[in-house]
């Protein structure tokens, strides 16, 4: 049922499918609450029967909260005021008018009078949906299928337990690399030329998980090829003997050629042939033939040396120079355009196969990996309804009836869905209910898959078609002037069967709007129109009474101002009670600017700050397509690898670090360079290590401190914005990290992100909650509404691809098309119908704009100028809807109406509401309209009243040898290169390239797969680091899931190319270590799991510990001073030991050290050890450690000894720790790499003392101990 009648919401039948058409500002949320409580009522359901489904998170909040005010009101208006309010006593009590709401007087009045409900039997229903509505069956359709699935988990096929992840992005990235790998890489090996074709496109594994994403979301669509796809294709003829020859002609001839064609350019078409295309046409074959590769990339002005192309671009009578060359080079051009159109089928035959196997490869992975994503929830629910009928009984039974809010967005699928649910007849009965509620004309967001044919399908198979013909939210003036536009043209939405129905004034009361000035209610701003085009549709010059046609960039900043200026005199008239709504001044918040894109945004934001005005921008625009993701994600990939002097060197460059070009200069060239470069990336570690310890929030907290990073962004021009975009990555990035945690991880996630949008909570925030102009992308001020719009920019008439994805997307009839044809697969058809949903978009996109205001609108319209040409312009969706009636679609877009009868129509439209005049073109800014800042209150901070433990923290190791280094300073907006620290990893000596020779680099030949050749850094590390907490020292079998995983957690360097190798080497490395007698009778090989606490967290209180003290300490007791500086340490000392293990009845502190040190056993023998533990304080590190150990077995262990009980402390420099390397030491030959100390206990007494608080016990985590009771027995 096509036809459309009007709703009568409290009348209407509530069986059968039922479609209600809602004109912008018509009501529709308060009919769905309407539809609503009469199902409550007259049909009895409760909240958990009533299935209402919309699209976002927000209009499902939004939708909550206005049903349960409904009811809410309902109900306090029906309370009783005598009687029983759970009996019948209370009947005589209703008064249908205590209040104006018209569901209490006109819907239950009604049925009160009719006898077809008591007031009290009224009454208990709506108090039992308001008591129950936290049940209430309000959900987004992905919270829909999520909970349809989990009544019947077995019919969908889903695993026993799995995880629901909003983004799958990970998983199809994988399967294309995979794709890629098997499939792609082989057919690029047996052809170079395809090779070079797939790199000169830009091709990769990620155009392939961009094409299995479209075609996830559109799985309904058919997908077309070229009927050549299958066909056998030449590979372009004898090219390489083509251009050998062309190459060496060109080398001894390229002057006379050069000559010969500058002799005969006057004989060519000048509009083809000039001095410009010949010196590009020149250019492009010196570079072809510099490269020395006949599949190199060729500029398409080369061909114009072809001779096909000069013969056709002679003057008539005139012939082209001869040349041997130019055969050549005609012979080159075609057989590249052949081998193009072989290595184009080529790839379409493998993007086929990957469309085609893909879809079920992936949910077969995900099958594996136990994880289903949003667009997954709805896939799993279609198929079930397909595969077991039962099922749609069980989930109509559960949900007997639905209202589909924003119905125009529905896709193929999700209809599929709802239409097998209610759209057939249950047990004999009738369909349904269901009521699609929604908009055709707003349907805009096609980009994200949703499908207005599918709409208009389900219009025509509906049992009742309705319209809501009352505007509630416009004024009649406003009203009237939107049926006039929207009415000039009978097909201004263009497809057939989206018609504009007229609508009328509501009887919403407004406060109104008074201007001093007298200004229409719907002005339309021409821009000025020029003179006449000749026949090429160029703008003639010959006529100078005419002003000027503006070109492109001229007409948007001339609407801008125009825009601007209008804003500061209605914000300058209220601040001189010229300008009110009702009783109060007009605000900036009142007023709102609608553009099309963020580049419009940006200029009006700056033009409005020219007068003074703030503004603020709305928009759907993702956080992650800003500039602020792209320089987060040069940071963060600096700070996960600190060595990398490339990302350090991208990352400084950002505004995040606010070096200027003659800073980086200097940190490049001059000679304390590599110092300033060191000490930057220790300050990286040291973010770093922050970044590991605490996660990244309390990363990036540090950072922004350290930085100054808000005072810095806030204090330059648009820094509001830029800063809310950095911190609403951050807790994007936070959230992210929570869910997965591991660098390489979240690096990999935000990079996608880039590209693939994130979504709904990746929209871009307000940057200011202030009183604001309100500049609102059109997408965005969707089911908004201001007081007073601008429209500057809708005159634009360029059509926005909505992606650069191979494949067009278009209709055939009802039916979803992708076509991989080069021509649009059917002579032009593809092109011409994409065309026409483009522009069908751009008209809904106008109608959303046009909707907005309460009291007044703005637009600008007209002609300008793009390449010389009005075309553009006479072809834009604006101009179509006041001048298009009468012209075929296909005429207009050819620009075949002339600009005269364009700007009759818009003169046609004068008159009544709307007044069509000249664009303002303001000179300048005036003072006396400039707005003047609101005062703002003077604010103070309350001063501290109490003392402050400013020394008080929480201390580490780590922290007592960078205390005593300051961090950078902050000098005339400059950050200096911070003081050096001393970090705890073995690459933090080796972290710029120059610091450590590479493996081998001392005449040692090393195998493949020894620990020397492995990765060094802070991330090599922490890969050995995890492999020791994970492995048996006595089970070797299960050493290669230990390696595995380990390297999975903690990858030791960006790439996997050499995974194999690693592995190798740690599993050596594991063996090696393990199987090395560190001292007499003591193997790891024979500790158990039993016998071991690994990485256990200590924490001590401090009282006041002297550091000036403790070095003293250390040298007394012959250890090495390390700086520290002269400050007290209040608060507490916490840290981690690697490993505490025990072993016949002794206690050993282990600490596992990846440093580098060389390629021989000397390297790692005692001396070279006894530097590297000096050179790091490692000393102070295992006496803190002891004391630590030394407190808790005081407290634990009967009859603790220390000279019993401790054995020492072993520092493992693991590369060099190997059975076969003995080293002579002072004793005779001793294991390299092993580090020995059992501190004399008068030492461990004096730092235990040193330490002490008041006496406090220590506060070590003793959870692990507990766990394992055999570690104190075997004590």
């Amino acid at each position: 049922m096509s036809q459309l009648t009007e709703l009568d919401v409290f009348s209407c039948p509530l069986d059968g499918v039922s479609l209600i058409e809602a004109s912008a500002g018509t009501g529709k949320t308060w009919n769905i609450c309407a539809l609503y409580v009469r199902l409550v009522l007259e049909k009895g359901l409760t909240v958990e029967q009533i299935l209402v489904v919309t699209f976002t998170n927000a209009a499902t909040a939004e939708l909550r909260d206005r049903i349960r005010t409904r009811l809410s009101g309902l109900v306090a208006a029906m309370a009783p005021t005598t009687g029983d309010e759970h009996g019948e006593d209370g009947d005589d009590d209703f008064d249908p008018f205590a209040s104006d709401d018209p569901l209490l007087g006109v819907l239950i009045a009604g049925l009160v009078e009719r006898g077809e409900l008591t007031p009290a039997l009224a009454r208990q229903r709506l108090q039992a949906a308001l008591r129950g509505f936290d049940q209430a069956a309000v959900y987004t359709i992905h919270g829909f299928c999520q909970r349809a699935l989990a009544e019947v988990p077995f019919a969908a096929g889903l695993p026993f337990a799995y995880e629901l992840v909003p983004d799958d992005s990970g998983v199809r990235h994988d399967l294309a690399v995979e794709f890629w790998r098997t499939a792609v890489e082989p057919a690029a090996a047996a052809d170079p030329a395809f090779a070079a074709w797939l790199v000169d496109r830009k091709y990769s594994p990620g155009t392939l998980t961009e094409q299995l994403a479209r075609r996830l979301k559109k799985p309904l669509a058919a997908l077309r090829w070229p009927e050549a796809i299958d066909a056998q294709h030449g590979a372009g003829g004898p090219l390489a003997e083509w251009y050998d020859e062309a190459r060496a002609t060109w080398q001894t001839s390229a002057g006379d050629i050069e000559r010969l064609m500058r002799d005969a350019l006057s004989r060519f078409k000048q509009n083809i042939y000039h001095a410009g295309s010949l010196a590009q046409a020149l250019a492009a074959w010196r570079r072809y033939f510099g490269a020395a590769d006949p599949w190199a990339p060729l500029h398409d002005k080369a061909a114009l040396l072809g001779t096909e192309r000069l013969i056709k671009g002679c003057k008539k009578g005139e012939t082209p120079p001869e040349h041997r060359f130019f055969g050549l080079a005609e012979a080159i051009v075609s057989a590249r355009a052949s081998a193009d159109d072989a290595h184009a089928m080529q790839w379409l035959r493998l993007l086929r196969g990957w469309l085609e196997t893909s879809p079920e490869a992936l949910a077969e992975r995900k099958r594996l990996l136990r994880v289903v994503s949003f667009d997954d929830l709805l896939g799993n629910v279609a198929r079930a309804l397909r595969q077991h009928p039962a099922l749609a009984r069980v989930l109509r039974d559960r949900y007997p009836c639905a209202l589909i809010d924003e119905f125009q967005d529905t896709d193929p699928l999700q209809f599929a869905i709802f239409n097998g649910l209610y759209g057939e007849a249950a047990d004999g009965g009738l369909r349904g209910p269901m009521f699609m509620v929604g908009d055709p004309k707003q349907a805009i967001y096609s980009f994200r898959a949703a499908d207005l044919h599918t709409y208009l399908a389900a219009r025509e198979g509906a049992d009742a078609a309705y319209t809501l013909a009352v505007n509630q939210r416009s004024t009649p003036p406003v009203i009237e002037a939107g049926n006039r536009l929207f009415g000039a043209n009978p097909r201004a939405f263009v497809l057939d069967g989206l018609d504009y129905p007229p609508v009328r004034p509501g009887n919403r009361r407004r406060p109104p709007l008074q201007d001093a000035a007298s200004v229409a209610d719907f002005t339309v701003w021409m821009l000025p129109e020029g003179g006449r085009e000749d026949d090429a549709g160029n703008a003639d010059k010959d006529n100078d009474d005419a002003p000027a046609t503006l070109t492109k960039d001229e007409a948007q900043r001339a609407s801008a101002r125009a825009a601007a200026a209008e804003i500061a005199r209605l914000l300058s008239g209220a601040a001189h009670g010229q300008v009110a709504l009702g009783d109060r001044p007009l605000g900036p918040g009142d007023i709102a600017v609608i553009v099309q894109t963020h580049r419009q945004g940006a200029l009006m934001k700056s033009v409005l700050a020219e007068y003074a005005i703030g503004s603020v921008e709305l928009t759907q625009d993702s956080v992650f397509a800003s500039d602020e993701a792209e320089t987060l994600l040069r940071v963060l990939q600096a700070v996960e690898a600190p060595g990398d002097v490339r990302a350090l060197r991208a990352a400084l460059s950002t505004e995040l670090f606010g070096l200027d070009a003659s800073a980086l200069y200097r940190l490049q060239t001059s000679e304390a360079s590599d110092a300033e470069a060191i000490a930057w990336i220790e300050r990286l570690q040291r973010y770093r290590q922050l970044w590991i310890d605490r996660g990244f929030a309390a990363m990036w907290r540090a950072l922004m401190r350290e930085l100054e990073l808000a005072a810095r962004l806030v204090a330059s021009p648009g820094g509001e914005r830029r800063l809310t975009n950095f911190a609403h990555l951050a807790e994007l990035l936070q959230s992210r990290w929570a869910e997965q945690p591991g660098m390489p991880a979240l690096l990999r996630w935000l990079a996608s992100q880039r590209t693939a949008g994130g979504g709904e909570a990746a929209q871009l925030r307000l940057e200011s909650d202030q009183n604001l102009v309100q500049i609102v992308t059109v997408h965005k001020s969707k089911g908004l509404e201001y007081e007073i719009v601008f429209c500057p920019f809708l005159w634009d008439g360029a059509v926005r691809d909505a992606g650069g994805l191979q494949g067009r997307e278009y209709h055939d009839g009802p039916d979803a098309i992708i076509d991989f044809g080069e021509d649009g697969g059917r002579g032009g058809l593809a092109a011409a119908s994409l065309r026409e949903e483009q522009s069908a978009e751009q008209a809904r996109l106008l109608y959303v704009a046009l909707t907005r205001a309460v009291q007044r609108t703005y637009l600008v319209a007209g002609q300008y100028t793009s390449r010389k040409s009005t075309k553009e312009a006479c072809s834009g969706m604006l101009n179509w809807l006041a001048a298009g009636a009468g012209v075929l679609f296909g005429d207009w877009v050819a620009a075949k109406t002339p600009p005269e009868a364009i700007a009759a129509a818009w003169r046609a439209l004068d008159g009544g509401p709307i007044a069509v005049v000249p664009l303002p073109m303001p000179s300048g800014v005036a003072e006396r309209v400039r707005v003047a800042a609101h005062a703002v209150t003077t604010l103070a901070a309350r001063s501290s009243q109490r003392a402050l433990r400013e020394v008080w923290r929480i201390g580490s190791f780590s922290g007592l040898l960078a205390g005593a280094h300051m961090g950078p300073q902050l000098s005339g907006g400059q950050l200096s290169a911070p003081e050096r620290t001393r970090p705890d990893y073995d690459a933090q000596v080796n972290a710029g390239p120059s610091l450590a020779p590479p493996p081998g680099a001392d005449g040692m030949a090393l195998p493949a797969d020894d620990i020397l050749m492995f990765p060094r850094g802070p991330a090599a590390g922490e890969s050995l680091h995890r492999l020791f907490e994970l492995a048996d020292f006595r089970r070797p079998e299960t050493w290669p899931a230990a390696v595995t995983r380990a390297l999975r957690e903690r990858p030791p360097a960006r790439g996997m190319e050499q995974l194999d190798e690693w592995r190798a080497m740690m599993t050596n490395m594991l063996t090696d270590t393990v199987g090395t007698t560190l001292r007499p009778g003591l193997r790891l090989a024979d500790v158990g799991l039993g016998a071991r606490l690994t990485e256990l967290e200590f924490t001590y209180p401090a009282g006041a510990v002297r550091l000036d003290m403790l070095r003293a300490l250390l040298r007394q007791y012959g250890y090495p001073d390390v700086p520290l500086d002269a400050s007290a340490l209040r608060g507490y000392l916490k840290g981690f030991i690697d490993l505490v293990f025990v072993h016949e009845g002794r206690w050993w502190i282990l600490d596992w050290k990846s440093n580098y040190l060389g390629t021989s056993p000397q390297d790692y023998g005692p001396e070279g050890v006894r530097i590297a533990m000096a050179e790091h304080g490692y000393h102070l590190q295992y006496l803190i450690y002891t004391v630590a150990l030394h407190r808790y077995l005081r407290r634990r262990l009967a009859n603790y000894d220390y000279d019993r009980h401790m054995a020492g402390s072993l520092y493992l420099f693991v590369r060099g720790v190997r059975p076969s390397w003995q080293v002579d030491g002072s004793g005779g030959g001793s294991p390299a790499g092993v580090f020995f100390d059992q501190p004399p206990r008068a030492m461990v007494d004096a730092l235990d003392h040193l330490f002490d608080a008041a006496n406090s016990p220590a506060g070590l985590d003793d959870t692990g101990l507990d766990a394992r009771p055999d570690l104190e027995a075997s004590a």
